[in-house]
């Protein structure tokens, strides 16, 4: 099964519920002190624009939760230091990480990733991301086997293994919502098409849980060469 159609049922299971997951960190944003690291990229302008148009239907509906702003709309290729509150006790090894990710991206070429419909978790609406060929599986499988030979096991994605190329764009942090409402407006959004980008670029992260645009620093850029 699709990692987008699982995610779905559970989704819609927590609707019916009314039991949605609530982030409660959100209720105060400002004191959350969790950081990480993470090998990620943003989403092109004409992408968030449309998604942006999607957000702003969700966020008249459902005011008090939580959307993400279109410059901090992004996927996660994979995680590198979880964001906790002790995030301190691992970012000494970041540097080498940075010689790790050289090393392996300049084996890898640049991809094409198609954004199409929305899918939900039960804490969260994501836009569903379909890349196109076996680049970013094979990028991913990558880190991890290097990582592991250079005596860095079990050190990326460590609360769950990145495999899918989604965006998060909507979280929730209040129970009083129509969730029913909610199901109904993601079930008419499920087939928009939000557009292809090729990814040429990927950044090292340094930020908080949400990627936030006023927290988030670009450790380094990597230049992913021409496919063609």
């Amino acid at each position: 099964m699709c990692i987008y159609e699982q995610l779905w049922g559970e989704a819609m299971t927590a609707f019916e519920l009314g039991k949605p997951q609530l982030d409660a960190h959100l209720l105060d944003k400002a004191n959350d002190l969790r950081r990480g690291v993470s090998l990620s990229f943003w989403l092109p302008v004409f992408i968030q624009a449309r998604i942006k148009n999607f957000l702003d239907q969700l966020a008249a509906d459902f005011p008090g939760q939580y959307f993400y702003r279109p410059e901090e709309l992004h996927v996660t290729i994979i995680t590198l230091v979880s964001a906790t509150d002790h995030w301190q006790n691992e970012f000494g090894d970041v540097d080498a990480f940075r010689e790790i990710l050289r090393e392996v991206l300049s084996r890898h070429h640049s991809f094409k990733i198609e954004f199409r419909g929305v899918t939900a978790a039960a804490n969260a609406v994501l836009i569903q991301g379909f890349p196109v060929g076996s680049t970013l599986e094979n990028i991913r499988a990558d880190l991890r086997r290097t990582f592991v030979e250079r005596g860095f096991p079990n050190r990326l994605d460590r609360r769950y293994p990145n495999s899918a190329a989604h965006a998060t764009a909507m979280r929730f942090c209040r129970p009083d919502a129509d969730w029913k409402h909610l199901t109904e407006m993601l079930k008419a959004s499920r087939q928009i098409d939000f557009g292809t980008m090729n990814v040429e670029t990927l950044q090292l992260l340094w930020g908080d849980w949400y990627a936030s645009a006023d927290r988030v620093r670009v450790l380094e850029e990597f230049r992913l060469p021409s496919s063609a």
